[in-house]
């Protein structure tokens, strides 16, 4: 089949198309989910600009995946993939999660595929990876995006889950002060209310009372303003403790990739930003964390390499349907 991938996030819509047997993503488009009041005027452009020979959508969507509607946790897109695919006469459509093809992008972790590119990343620390257990895969963008590759075989599966959702555990009394100033607004605190974007700047506006956005908090962080650098370090170290945890909880012992859409903005502060050493320091765990190897994804368009290969991977190909 023809195939339209598409990777909508918060953010950012990713748009591309594959001809039959040929991996190479065609005219792929960056588009501000904002720049349009739904999702279907978003794949109406593209198509008309570009004029795709599809007849197949595989779509990877920040929210949970649990029949055909599709609710952007993040944004104000709300539709019916069906419909959508219907619209457009395309004969089949394959939704997922966005971290499930952000995971995916990452398959050769587990596979030894030489044939990917070794561009896609960078590694933070070298480590030891046993290929015959999980990887995870998580990141910040407007949300936190969580997902684990698992060995199946000759092949893999995915864990799609709402990690970025779990309950925030605050470490000192900087993430204290920030956890009671958030419940105070939303009540329960999801990890990703504080790694995130959004989170970033809510972090600032709690220290130092001033609003910032996100890009102009990593900005300042960048050139060495002192209270921008003071909020992206707790993202950060957040961050750490959150992938700790969700190594454990997944037994992640092939490595972690940091993806997402923030990390690499800030890839020149990690280093010193305490998140390697925040995820090390796990108590009576902290040799498990410390031996593993840690990536930071550097592809833009990693979701639509992963959601082009999750057509192919016999366990998510199995939720292809037919319109």
């Amino acid at each position: 089949m023809k195939r339209l991938i598409a990777d909508i996030g918060g953010t950012s819509l990713r748009l591309a198309h594959q001809h039959d047997d040929d991996p190479a993503l065609c005219d792929p488009a960056i588009m501000a989910c904002a720049d349009f009041a739904t999702a279907e005027d978003a794949f109406a452009n593209y198509c008309a600009k570009y004029k795709p020979d599809i007849d197949m959508l595989c779509l990877a969507v920040a929210a949970p995946v649990t029949g055909a509607w599709v609710d952007i946790t993040n944004n104000h897109w709300r539709f019916d993939v069906a419909k959508l695919a219907a619209a457009m006469g395309l004969r089949a459509y394959l939704l997922i999660n966005d971290f499930t093809a952000q995971a995916m992008a990452h398959r050769d972790l587990l596979q030894y595929d030489r044939s990917m590119p070794v561009n896609r990343r960078q590694i933070l620390r070298d480590g030891t990876a046993d290929q015959t257990a999980p990887l995870l895969v998580i990141g910040p963008g407007t949300g936190l995006g969580v997902a684990a590759l698992v060995p199946a075989g000759d092949d893999i599966q995915v864990i799609e889950g709402e990690g970025g959702l779990v309950s925030y555990a605050p470490r000192n009394s900087a993430e204290d002060m920030v956890l009671a100033h958030l419940v105070k607004e939303f009540g329960h605190v999801s990890a990703e209310r504080i790694v995130s974007g959004p989170g970033l700047e809510s972090i600032y506006n709690c220290q130092t009372g001033d609003y910032k956005s996100a890009p102009n908090i990593g900005a300042l962080a960048l050139a060495g303003d002192a209270a921008a650098l003071s909020a992206v370090r707790l993202m950060l170290q957040s961050l750490g403790t959150i992938a700790a945890n969700a190594t454990l909880s997944f037994g992640a012992r092939a490595g972690v990739v940091i993806g997402g859409g923030i990390a690499v903005k800030l890839s020149a502060l990690l280093g010193d930003s305490g998140l390697i050493d925040r995820f090390d320091d796990h108590g009576r765990r902290g040799p498990y964390l410390q031996s593993l190897p840690l990536y930071l994804s550097v592809d833009p368009l990693a979701g639509l390499h992963g959601a082009a290969a999750a057509i192919d991977n016999r366990y998510l190909a199995r939720r292809i349907t037919l319109v």
